[in-house]
Order: C-alpha cells, then sequence, then structure tokens
C-alpha cells in the first residue's frame, strides 16, 4: 500500500473523480445553455483531437505507461514522436477532450470542473516532472526545448 500512494495515488484519484465530474455534468446538467451548430462542432472537433493525443501517446509509451506521476521502476524516457512535441501529450487530450464536452454541453458546472481538472493536471505533471529529473539525467535539457502542454504557447 505504501508503494502506491508514494508512487502519486491521490494524483489519479483526483484525476479520475474530475474526469468523471465532467462527463456526468456534460452529459446530465439540467442548467444548461442551448447548444449551437458552432459550439456542438468545436466541441466535437476538440473532443476528436484530444482522443488522437491520448491514441498517440498511449502508443509512443508503450510499456513505459503508467497513470501515476512517478515512472515504472524499468521505465524509458520517450523523448520522441508526439513526446517531441509536448512533454506531457496524454493530459493534453484529457484537457481537450473535457474541453470540447463543456463546449457542447454549456454547463458552467462541466467548465468549473474542466479549470480544476487543467489546475490539477499542471500540478501532477509538475511533480512527475521532479520524479523525471531525478531519474533520467536527459531530462531537464528535454524540458527547455519541449513544451509543457501546448505547442510553442505553455
Amino acid at each position: 500500500m505504501a508503494t502506491s500512494v508514494s508512487r502519486g495515488q491521490g494524483w489519479v484519484i483526483g484525476q479520475f473523480v474530475l474526469l468523471g465530474c465532467i462527463l456526468a455534468s456534460g452529459l446530465f446538467d439540467p442548467w444548461h445553455q442551448p447548444r449551437s451548430l458552432v459550439s456542438s462542432v468545436v466541441g466535437i472537433g476538440l473532443i476528436i483531437l484530444g482522443i488522437y493525443c491520448l491514441v498517440v501517446a498511449f502508443r509512443h509509451l508503450g510499456n513505459n505507461l503508467t497513470a501515476f506521476p512517478k515512472p515504472l521502476d524499468d521505465g524509458q524516457l520517450v523523448t520522441t514522436g508526439i513526446y517531441a512535441i509536448v512533454r506531457h501529450p496524454i493530459y493534453t487530450g484529457l484537457v481537450s477532450a473535457c474541453v470540447g464536452v463543456a463546449i457542447i454541453s454549456q454547463s458552467s458546472i462541466c467548465g468549473a470542473c474542466v479549470v480544476a481538472l487543467i489546475l490539477l493536471l499542471n500540478q501532477k505533471a509538475n511533480r512527475e516532472e521532479g520524479f523525471l529529473c531525478a531519474r533520467f539525467p536527459d531530462y531537464p535539457a528535454y524540458r527547455t526545448h519541449t513544451h509543457k502542454f501546448i505547442p510553442f504557447i505553455w
């Protein structure tokens, strides 16, 4: 039990709780605003982009994939493919898809949950990067030339 907690179990639980809240409020919020065609198209586009980022990132990570911020003991540093564009493409994909859900639903509750997810994932990424810097000597240099979540921006 102590091993899973030290790997960042709380971050993972918080992430999945917020993802559940986003989906539930996006689908079932009785106070949502009427949907427009534009918001539906933009939202669906962001959901598709998010799923694409997730699939590509999962494939590039392969056996290195873990939900926890602490890398696997036998894990390798991946800096190619989508990881050459952003350091945390899984988080980018999650946020993109969730923003898409919020745009489609026009739910303020969903939007608030997305903001909370962004804040949580940013802090989780910071924690993860501490582990990665300690484990992989090349990570600090990689971090200087690759953006965290959004290419050329953040």
